[in-house]
């Protein structure tokens, strides 16, 4: 075996913490298991922020017969493009100019006067009035803002689920958490299986991850993987996940057993313990050529309107063949760090699912959020909250 292949042992690693609630893989597995809630998905901070807002000058009409012309001069002379999501008349006021516009002017009677002349006399008086500078994406938002002053609002469905409570069905929740207690299985297996003393805290520290990769169309493991990263600083158990389902689609950088095909990289007694463990899922994905064909009992993979969308060529046409992790479902116990994040981004996962923030250098919630980058041309959706 090469120096760059995931080692046959992994190196003993002891290490303590106290005040640790979750001290045993055993209780997480329970907690997992026995909790009913809902996930969580991590999403765009502008979906759960409050707006942010932006000063402006409003005038009261004097006259209401008056407001129609007015709003046709001041939409030539004084065009709000960067507020259009707001109305720029509510009842009798009308929005007339940030408060930054002034400038140098005492007040804005003297602005009035100076850019729209034919105005000066139309306002009974002003006043200033802060006013959401982005439009609202979400109906929480809009009723907040609708107090303040009227704007416009298109319901988003996809949103308003992202940010409930419900976002998954109750079977869904139930196969989601099956899937990472398979993740935290693997993990205590390996832990047995090697010799570690190994605890909650190990993956706190960054010490151990495990990846699953799910095909959510029949509820089949394509590949599982083990952290190595002591070992080789590339092999993080996503990159390596990554790189056995590219050996099941005749791809693949690191030399390792094959199992007939079956998980490939992945030791035997090991998909023996999960066959028997999880029988209700099917476990490994041949080297073969991709039939589409679609069958038996899922999860709902299709998604809301309005939902991450990729600009990749493969997702789009994925009757002819797959492409790495396209359409799957990607479960690790701790938040991916910056590398392997993207490398699930390179890889067109669909979403991925952590147990663990990753204080250190998370890179879907707890540093960064780069599923919401929206400049990238993939993008998967994140959940978390299983404990």
């Amino acid at each position: 075996m090469s120096d760059t292949e995931p080692p046959e042992k992994k190196p003993k690693i002891i290490c303590n913490l106290s005040n640790i609630y979750l001290d045993t893989i055993d209780q997480c597995i329970e907690s997992i298991s026995s909790s009913e809630r809902n996930l969580q998905p991590i999403i765009s901070d502008e979906l759960t922020q409050p707006l942010e807002f932006i000063n402006v000058f409003v005038g009261h009409i004097k006259n209401v017969k008056d407001i129609s012309r007015t709003i046709l001069i001041l939409n030539d002379k004084i065009p709000l493009k960067e507020l259009s999501h707001l109305k720029r008349v509510r009842r009798q006021d009308i929005i007339l100019c940030p408060t930054k516009f002034l400038d140098n002017m005492s007040s804005i009677q003297d602005y009035i006067e100076s850019h729209v002349t034919e105005l000066r006399d139309v306002f009974d008086y002003f006043k200033e009035v802060n006013v959401p500078l982005l439009p609202p994406k979400v109906m929480k938002q809009y009723n907040e803002v609708r107090k303040i002053w009227s704007c416009n609002f298109h319901p988003n469905h996809y949103f308003e689920k992202l940010v409930s409570n419900h976002f998954f069905s109750v079977y869904d929740v139930k196969i989601h958490r099956k899937f990472m207690e398979v993740a935290f299985e693997i993990a205590k297996w390996y832990a047995i299986h090697d010799g570690v003393a190994f605890d909650i805290n190990n993956i706190l520290l960054t010490i151990v991850n495990v990846t699953v990769v799910v095909d959510p169309n029949f509820n089949r493991i394509v590949t599982i993987a083990y952290d190595y990263r002591h070992d080789h600083p590339m092999q993080h158990s996503a990159m390596l996940a990554i790189d056995n389902v590219a050996k099941t689609q005749n791809g693949g950088v690191w030399s390792t057993e094959s199992n007939d095909g079956l998980l490939p990289g992945i030791d035997k007694e090991l998909v023996h313990f999960l066959k028997q463990k999880f029988s209700q899922f099917i476990i490994g994905l041949k080297k073969t050529n991709w039939s589409g064909a679609k069958g038996g009992q899922k999860m709902d993979t299709d998604g809301e309107k309005g939902g991450p969308k990729s600009d990749s060529h493969e997702e789009n046409k994925e009757k002819d063949g797959p492409y790495l992790c396209t359409g799957y479902y990607v479960y690790m116990l701790r938040e991916p760090c910056v590398m392997c994040a993207m490398a699930l981004v390179h890889a067109r996962a669909k979403r991925v699912f952590f147990c663990f923030n990753n204080s250190v250098c998370g890179a879907l919630n707890s540093v960064a959020k780069l599923q919401t980058i929206s400049s990238l041309n993939h993008h998967f959706e994140v959940f978390t909250g299983f404990l």
